[in-house]
């Protein structure tokens, strides 16, 4: 096959005009198709809990489905500082972006990704709180068997129902203590468990927005003795901290340096668009991309251009 295949349209070809001696460059119409590019996601790259020191993310990335521009976000309002973002372009050449954060406003690059590497974070801007609930057991067991705890939060589909082996006597630091020490690895997940005396408490291990399901609920199951307490007390409230996300945009890179945007057409699922937006360098790959006019979906993108 010859060596001038696939044709290279930089060879520098001309073409006669209608005036003699004067030539023209060739230029040719290509046509490139992305098969089914996903909706723009705001967490495609991955997700991360700022802390008050930086941190360098190189594990757990997600590369995107296509070389696209990716997009920065934070979880609460305020959030500022800087997300450096390092991968390479669709030719495999190393890149990086820098993307301020404006709290929960996107804030989308320009530079399409094929890959990405690393991605550094700043700092917190809010610390964030951990909730905490606690439970004061009330009673002293007067006939031996178990307690039913019963804890409710949004972070399960279905309440954790514990039963606890209780003994004949155990007045409630004893039956709190045994609590604490029976449902701490069975909530491990989400909680640390802990207390003194008759109280049995929850701290959330991460700084959320407030639950304001979470209860601890106990009762006697098969032992007597116990006061039943269905309701537990918000002891500390929760507050979000900061969350950033690096995700998908919907700006797909183009696999040409141009100098000029000579987009002709693009389609959407066959439709076409009513008007792509074109960013174009002669220099850097990464920075020639086209974001449709609708929003993508899954379906096939296909774009004309001269070259």
């Amino acid at each position: 096959m010859s060596k001038f295949y696939p044709y290279n349209p930089s060879l520098g070809q001309t073409i006669q005009t209608d005036v003699p001696g004067l030539s023209v460059d060739r230029a040719f119409l290509a046509h490139t198709r992305w098969a089914d590019p996903a909706a723009a996601d705001a967490d495609a790259i991955g997700l991360w809990h700022l802390t008050a020191i930086g941190q360098t993310v190189v594990t757990g990335l997600v590369d995107p489905d296509y070389p696209r521009a990716l997009a920065v976000v934070g979880s609460v309002a305020g959030i500022t500082g800087d997300v450096t973002i390092t991968g390479t372009n669709i030719s495999g050449e190393t890149i990086t972006e820098t993307l301020a954060l404006n709290g929960t406003t996107p804030r989308a690059g320009t530079k399409a990704f094929k890959t990405v590497t690393k991605v550094v974070l700043p700092i917190q801007t809010n610390a964030g709180t951990k909730q905490v609930e606690t439970a004061t057991i009330v009673g002293t067991i007067t006939k031996e068997g178990t307690a039913t705890v019963t804890v409710k939060s949004a972070h399960y589909a279905d309440d954790r129902v514990m039963h606890v082996a209780v003994g004949l006597g155990d007045d409630a630091a004893a039956v709190a203590g045994k609590i604490r020490s029976y449902i701490a690895p069975l909530v491990a997940d989400h909680f640390t468990v802990s207390g003194t005396g008759a109280d049995v408490v929850l701290t959330t291990k991460v700084a959320d927005a407030n639950d304001a399901t979470l209860n601890i609920a106990y009762t006697n199951g098969t032992c007597e003795g116990l006061t039943p307490d269905a309701s537990s007390t918000d002891t500390t409230a929760g507050v979000a901290d900061d969350q950033v996300s690096v995700g998908t945009a919907d700006a797909l890179g183009l696999p040409y340096k141009l100098a000029h945007n000579t987009v002709q057409a693009a389609y959407l699922d066959n439709t076409k668009d009513a008007g792509p937006t074109v960013t174009v360098s002669a220099t850097a790959l990464e920075s020639n991309t086209v974001d449709l006019n609708s929003a993508l979906n899954g379906k096939a993108v296909d774009v004309y251009l001269f070259v």
